[in-house]
Formats: C-alpha cells, sequence, structure tokens
C-alpha cells in the first residue's frame, strides 16, 4: 500500500513538466533537498512559424528526486508545478477524455478510458518509514475533463495488490508561466500502519499526438522559446510539519 499512495502523491508532481537540466535546492529543514532533471523532445521549433494557438508537439521525460535526511518522517502534502510560458502549453481540450471516477468505478481498468486519452506514463518510489519498506508504483496518466486536469492511476503488485486514481487540476496563469499543476495529497495517502510515506522519487514521460483538422497536434505543445533560450520552470514541495522546499530549472530550447 505504501507505494501506491506514494505514486498518487508523486504522480501529480511528474506529469507534464518541463525542465532540462538538474538543480538542488535547500529545503527549510537541513538536509531536505530536490533534486529535477528532465529532458524535452525535440528542443528545436522547427517547422514554424508557431503561435498561442498551434504549436510544436514536444515529448517530455521527468524525473524528481526528493533527497531526505536521516530519520525523516516528511510527509509530502501538496506539490506545485509551474510550466513556462511558450514552451509547455497542454491541449487537453483537443484530445479524449477519462474521469478519476470512471477508472474508480472500474477498480482501476484502464481499458475503460477511451482511446486515445492516456497521455503518459511513469513510476514513483516511496518508504513507509515505519516497516522499512521501499517500492515502486506505476503511474498511468490520462487526460481529465474538458483538459483541465491530469488523472493519474496508480498501479502497485508487490508487496500487494493495489490500484488507485485521483486528479490534479491545471490551471492558466499569466506572466513567465503560463500554467500551473496542483495537487493537494488527501491526509490517508500520507501514511500507513499509523507511520508515515516519504516519497524519494517520481519519473513521468509524455508525448501524445493527434491529428486534427488535417494537422498534427500535441498533447504538449512548445511555440516561443526566450531569446536566451532558457525557459524557466518552476515547483514547490510542501510537507507535514510546515517544511517547504522549492525547485528552479530551465527548458534549453532554440
Amino acid at each position: 500500500m505504501q507505494s501506491i499512495r506514494v505514486g498518487r502523491i508523486a504522480a501529480a508532481a511528474a506529469a507534464a513538466t518541463l525542465i532540462s537540466g538538474a538543480v538542488a535546492t535547500a529545503a527549510s529543514a537541513p538536509g531536505l533537498t530536490i533534486s529535477l532533471k528532465a529532458s524535452v523532445s525535440p528542443n528545436h521549433l522547427v517547422g514554424g512559424p508557431y503561435s498561442p494557438n498551434r504549436g510544436m508537439p514536444i515529448t517530455l521525460s521527468y524525473d524528481a528526486k526528493i533527497n531526505h535526511p536521516a530519520g525523516s518522517r516528511f510527509q509530502l502534502q501538496r506539490v506545485i508545478v509551474k510550466f513556462p510560458a511558450g514552451v509547455g502549453k497542454p491541449n487537453g481540450n483537443l484530445f479524449p477524455s477519462c474521469s478519476a471516477a470512471k477508472l474508480k468505478a472500474a477498480h482501476g481498468n484502464l481499458s475503460v478510458c477511451p482511446k486515445g486519452s492516456k497521455v503518459g506514463s511513469g513510476i514513483a518510489t516511496g518508504t513507509a518509514v515505519d516497516i522499512g519498506v521501499t517500492s515502486t508504483g506505476r503511474l498511468t496518466l490520462f487526460n481529465g475533463p474538458g483538459g483541465k486536469s491530469i488523472v493519474f492511476n496508480v498501479n502497485i503488485i508487490t508487496p500487494a495488490l493495489i490500484n488507485d486514481t485521483f486528479n490534479a487540476p491545471i490551471v492558466k496563469t499569466r506572466g513567465k508561466y503560463g500554467y500551473m499543476l496542483t495537487n493537494d495529497i488527501p491526509a490517508d495517502l500520507q501514511t500507513i500502519l499509523d507511520g508515515p510515506i516519504i516519497v524519494r522519487e517520481i519519473k513521468v514521460k509524455t508525448g501524445l499526438t493527434r491529428v486534427v483538422h488535417g494537422v498534427k497536434r500535441g498533447f504538449i505543445e512548445a511555440y516561443k522559446c526566450p531569446k536566451n533560450h532558457k525557459a524557466p520552470i518552476h515547483s514547490d514541495f510542501f510537507f507535514s510539519g510546515g517544511v517547504s522546499a522549492s525547485a528552479d530549472a530551465v527548458i534549453s530550447c532554440h
């Protein structure tokens, strides 16, 4: 059960982040740091010109590591990811969708979701501290209803067969960040057997495309690269005990 809970917590931060390179930032608790690295392909905006209404389809890979100090019992409670404007525009409205309610009603049977609604996959790793077990859950990402969220299904076989689904909304913002994904972690996903779960790693990849009115479109598209070829990305991680950590990185683009 610990892996599925870790997966549910971790996946929301993983689904839809576009960063390149690596960065580790100091947290408000000594020894707690966040390391991020990822890549986008292609990162060269060829075939333009593009506009906010039609960009170049891209695929992204994301890997986030939460480095805990010895004896850590910091439970992840909220994750906020801010995507750069121009590099990382979601187009969920152009793709079929599947709801968390539908997957829950089907007891996690992924085949109930429409073809073309699956937008990514990955894994998440965590530790149930009090029983000393570290394990990994499989993540499957779906386009949420109306393209306004990412729906995460998490499946684990060992040490127990567990399947669950949750929803993380995406909203449009202004300034250097174009979109923001927020995941509030339910209290019952932060503990197991009355002991804490600590999240250690999040890895996802997404890059679905489809043809719309004769044009190839991407679930995630890039349409503008900053003049310095570095598009900013920002993530905030909130833990139990009022502890928080932030991470900044950039997407390399041309």
